[in-house]
């Protein structure tokens, strides 16, 4: 979808060409001094001083203009991500590594000591996916022989945590519908026969088992298996959707969702009232059909590197860098004009409201000539 970066009031998506691949992908590496000077555009290994700190301020600027390349992604989600402390040094995040591997491991452990029966997935008329299950179980048997367990942590150590088992089934039954669904069509899931789907089952069990407040919401494994991913690593990819969802979980709620039905409704108005009125006459529903695009940040809609952009931006405006305040500006002279909609917060305009109302206008043409409710609804999931 080429208007994403209309959307971002980009600088030209200015990709990195050819890059050297710096060998530490993760553990706080320190600057790399040959893979920057390689680079025609600077290097996020350019950003860490003598200690490993990381200039936060440039790698979000970066970020934002041209987006980080698959070569330096990994290193720099864990900043994005809430994953590593923004003045932690390369000690540090060595020792946090270390942590956040046995608390990952501790958390798994725990809900499948209590609740044996949930660690099989049932399955029913797939046979990939069940060839899957039986690698999966071949590969922790032999991973548990050659680190047991109490080699990783120390139990009394670690804070123990009282696990509802009525929430705790309703959630891996949630689970196991969706985690078919997920896009196993994709190269990193093919791989290895769909083995990693059983990993990213582990996450969102785990994810679901100790934060019981937000539990499990259909369609978190678009999320999650994103940065699984992207990450490479179940643990980081849990660790790192931990803190998207701290951002985030508010977005997986009814009332999260229809706010952002709202919000668009109201931008759409100002905007191209025209296109608002039509589709208001077609349906009582008016934006309802954008829903998914909202609600899972168009991860099933976009190809993933222009995905990955919206996450990337998403974990931007979590540090209160928002796109809100270009609506607000007058195109002739760039004063500040009177609030369009004095109901919608600023801080509410999202880029994926944006990218929403984007997608919109670009099709206008063609919404403007549906007569039937369905036909919004079919576009939408196309």
């Amino acid at each position: 979808m080429t208007i994403l970066t209309s959307c971002q009031k980009n600088r030209g998506d200015k990709r990195l060409q050819n890059p050297d691949k710096n060998p530490e992908d993760g553990a706080g590496a320190s600057p790399s001094p040959s893979a920057a000077d390689s680079r025609p555009s600077p290097s996020i290994y350019s950003f860490f001083d003598a200690n490993g700190r990381m200039n936060i301020f440039r790698l979000r600027q970066l970020v934002y203009e041209t987006g980080t390349h698959p070569s330096e992604r990994k290193i720099t989600w864990k900043f994005l991500f809430g994953m590593y402390s923004e003045k932690s040094t390369t000690e540090e995040r060595q020792e946090m590594d270390q942590r956040m591997i046995s608390q990952y491991r501790w958390m798994k452990h725990s809900w499948k000591h209590l609740f044996p029966w949930a660690t099989n997935m049932k399955l029913h008329s797939d046979l990939d996916l069940s060839l899957a299950i039986q690698k999966y179980k071949d590969q922790e048997r032999e991973f548990e022989t050659a680190k047991p367990l109490a080699d990783v942590y120390v139990e009394h150590s670690l804070p123990s945590q009282y696990i509802n088992e009525q929430q705790f089934r309703k959630a891996l039954r949630d689970i196991d519908a969706d985690i078919p669904r997920t896009d196993r069509h994709r190269t990193f899931f093919q791989r290895e026969g769909l083995v990693k789907l059983l990993y990213l089952r582990d996450i969102l069990v785990t994810y679901a088992a100790f934060h019981q407040d937000i539990g499990y919401c259909q369609g978190m494994n678009d999320f999650a298996s994103r940065f699984l991913e992207t990450l490479d690593n179940e643990t980081d990819a849990f660790w790192c959707f931990v803190g998207y969802m701290r951002r985030s979980a508010w977005s997986f709620t009814t009332m999260g969702v229809h706010r952002k039905i709202q919000i668009c409704e109201e931008i759409l108005k100002h905007v191209d009232p025209e296109l608002y009125n039509h589709i208001e006459s077609v349906t009582k529903e008016k934006l309802l059909f954008c829903l998914r695009w909202l609600m899972l940040r168009f991860q099933r809609d976009l190809d993933t590197p222009d995905a990955v952009r919206v996450l990337e931006i998403g974990a931007l405006e979590a540090e209160k860098v928002n796109f809100a305040p270009w609506i607000w500006l007058t195109h002739s002279e760039g004063e500040e004009a009177s609030d369009p909609f004095p109901s919608v917060e600023r801080d509410e305009i999202t880029f994926e409201v944006l990218l929403c109302i984007a997608v919109l206008i670009q099709n206008r043409k063609q919404l403007l000539q549906y007569q039937d409710v369905n036909d919004f609804f079919l576009f939408a999931q196309r």
